[in-house]
């Protein structure tokens, strides 16, 4: 079969590069890593049930040593930093003695899997800063593999993939900071986001003033509130169709759901080669500063399933050139008058209003980030660093993150977060090894959702 379909996977699985390439979920991926973690399940205000995962404990004891040197170890070379944090005002709450606590969440079609896909273990932030003493969570949005359970709705049906960045900003993003800091006892933590997880950031922290109290600082990466669009013109038209035309060729339900049909089996030498021309196409980038050794095992998480409607969101939003809420009636309207009839368009996200510190990342080939747009409307920012020459995708798998970014991460969290623990202890609630933790966080569920606690598999 392979030697007439060479296109096909291998049919005996060797890793060419890290046994992370035949990894397909979190739990293998982190034993790989031997780290241990906790999955637990938040309910939504609207009844979907979101995964997050914990990990326990740092391989190594925090030393004194590694948190005064954060500062000295900014690297500015190849880069551009406006630093204001010395108009923010540092964190003073002593009353809290755990770890501080920071929150990853993913983009668009991924998952809390690309926070610990990079084939070097100190390039993934997850352990980086897990290593620095934080408590480190992250995030899965409704609609991926990791969250595709509601009380009511069936994943098979259309009515449990009726969500767009709205649902994120609105219920995903308060309901799981509120989550991790009733289980930790922190009175706030920091949210870090790539892409999408910075759009619903935006938006929960507007809409959702007392989440500013509950956020110390939202460090934004390859921020995606005000993108440009794709670079073909081609496109352009898809873009600006009516929704009904985009439902009508993409359905109700799953966008792409084939995409990860073919990604198990396709060759992986392939497959890279197809998303490299693809991203290329869409966007014009290149993927120059991702190794392709590290390509082999990313690409293989760049694919997990999200609502039809929140792409038709995006492609509001880049339509309109405004950050707004869904718009729910543009195809009710004559085309000539879709998002020009100002009684007609939908509200932006009030970006102003948000008091939460923020700090950006951003790379200057990333066509997706209009950064003077962003900029003009947020509030006065603490940080920025433009990475030249740097494009989307590589704030997660770039060469070098561990030097050009990280560093600077740290120096932001000790800023606004009191001092790791300088010990080696486990997080306060301390389970088994081997041991998956579930919890719902709500007392009125059936019975036959009610899990505290699940052997692993051996």
């Amino acid at each position: 079969m392979l030697f007439v379909f060479p296109w096909l996977s291998d049919s005996v699985k060797s890793p060419r590069v890290s046994p992370l390439e035949f990894a397909s979920t979190f739990e293998e991926m982190i034993d790989h890593w031997k780290y241990d973690y906790e999955e637990h399940f938040v309910r939504t205000r609207d009844q979907y049930l979101l995964c997050l995962h914990r990990i326990k404990q740092q391989k190594q004891p925090v030393t004194q040593e590694h948190m005064n040197n954060a500062s000295d170890n900014i690297q500015k070379k190849g880069a551009t930093i406006i630093n204001q944090l010395n108009k923010f005002r540092k964190n003073t709450n002593v009353t809290y003695q755990g770890k501080p606590v920071v929150l990853l969440y993913h983009g668009l079609t991924l998952t809390s899997e690309v926070w610990i896909s990079n084939i070097k273990e100190d390039r993934n932030l997850a352990f980086y800063l897990t290593e620095k003493g934080y408590d480190v969570w992250m995030g899965n949005a409704r609609g991926n593999k990791y969250s595709q359970s509601h009380l009511t709705r069936n994943p098979k049906n259309a009515d449990f993939w009726e969500f767009s960045i709205n649902e994120f900003a609105m219920f995903d993003m308060p309901d799981t900071i509120d989550y991790i800091l009733q289980k930790t006892g922190a009175p706030n933590l920091t949210y870090i986001g790539f892409s999408q997880g910075t759009a619903q950031a935006f938006g929960g922290l507007s809409i959702n003033p007392e989440m500013n109290e509950k956020v110390n600082l939202f460090i934004a990466m390859a921020p995606a509130a005000s993108p440009k669009g794709f670079s073909h013109p081609l496109l352009d038209g898809f873009v600006k169709a009516a929704p009904s035309i985009i439902y009508f060729l993409l359905g109700r339900k799953i966008f792409l759901k084939s995409v990860v049909f073919w990604q198990r089996i396709i060759n992986p030498f392939i497959f890279v080669k197809l998303i490299d021309g693809a991203v290329r196409f869409l966007f014009g980038w290149h993927c120059k500063n991702m190794s392709e050794d590290q390509k082999l095992v990313s690409y293989q998480h760049l694919f997990s399933m999200t609502s039809v409607k929140s792409i038709v969101h995006w492609f509001q939003i880049i339509s309109s050139g405004r950050f707004q809420m869904y718009d729910e009636t543009p195809s009710l309207l004559p085309w000539s008058t879709v998002n020009t009839v100002i009684d007609h368009l939908p509200p932006k996200f009030p970006t102003k209003q948000i008091a939460t510190p923020i700090a950006i990342f951003y790379g200057s080939a990333d066509t997706l980030v209009d950064f003077d747009v962003l900029k003009s409307n947020l509030p006065p920012l603490s940080y920025v660093k433009s990475i030249h020459g740097w494009e989307h995708m590589d704030f997660l798998w770039a060469l070098g993150l561990e030097k050009k970014v990280y560093p600077d991460i740290l120096k932001l969290l000790t800023h606004f977060n009191h001092s790791p623990q300088i010990s080696n202890e486990d997080i306060e609630e301390k389970l088994p090894l081997n041991i998956k933790y579930f919890e719902i966080d709500n007392t009125n569920i059936p019975n036959i959702i009610k899990v505290s606690a699940i052997a692993a598999s051996e």
